[in-house]
């Protein structure tokens, strides 16, 4: 039996090393395209509010990579409110939204997100809501976001899937840097 229990918590150590590999190697992906804005298109707007997205000049700007941090501010038109956070926090990636208001007051609505669950890889993270934002704000409990890197089509993508479902993409340019505005 203590055989049989020590290599089960072996492989639950190797699953967790994993995921968290896949976390950590995926931060890296922003190295190599932080210092520059990038342009993209919002392809699938099926919430609400998500028609403003579809004919709107997005703008996603890597400002600041670091190994457990990284700050993408994110622009829709001229509305400069809206930053993405990637943050390792005890050892597990967390994607927050820092909303504000243009006098640069936070927004009541703001740093929802969720921590990566276990079915990301090196290019792509899965962010279910986290307790706090459900515990702020319980319609989001059916929310899942997602970040990806196409480093063969050299895009960038920001998903929200509501119960599974995708409802909103946008996706960036990453073959085209542009200074950051």
């Amino acid at each position: 039996m203590r055989y049989l229990i020590s290599i089960l918590s072996a492989l639950l150590l190797i699953a967790c090393t994993d995921y968290q590999d896949h976390q950590e190697n995926f931060m890296l992906n922003y190295q190599d395209y932080c210092d520059n804005a990038y342009k993209g298109s919002a392809t699938i707007t099926e919430i609400g509010g998500g028609e403003a997205f579809a004919v709107a000049q997005l703008i996603m700007v890597l400002e600041s990579c670091g190994d457990d941090m990284v700050r993408i501010p994110f622009f829709v038109d001229d509305d400069r409110s809206r930053t993405w956070i990637l943050q390792m926090k005890d050892g597990n990636l967390h994607l927050s939204h820092d909303h504000r208001y243009e006098d640069g007051t936070e927004h009541e609505a703001n740093f929802y997100g969720g921590f990566a669950d276990d079915r990301g890889t090196t290019l792509i993270q899965y962010f279910p809501a986290d307790a706090q934002t459900i515990g702020e704000r319980p319609g989001r409990s059916i929310n899942t976001w997602s970040k990806e890197f196409d480093l063969a089509e050299l895009n960038y993508y920001y998903r929200l899937y509501l119960n599974d479902e995708l409802r909103f993409e946008t996706v960036f340019d990453l073959s085209d840097p542009l200074p950051i505005p």
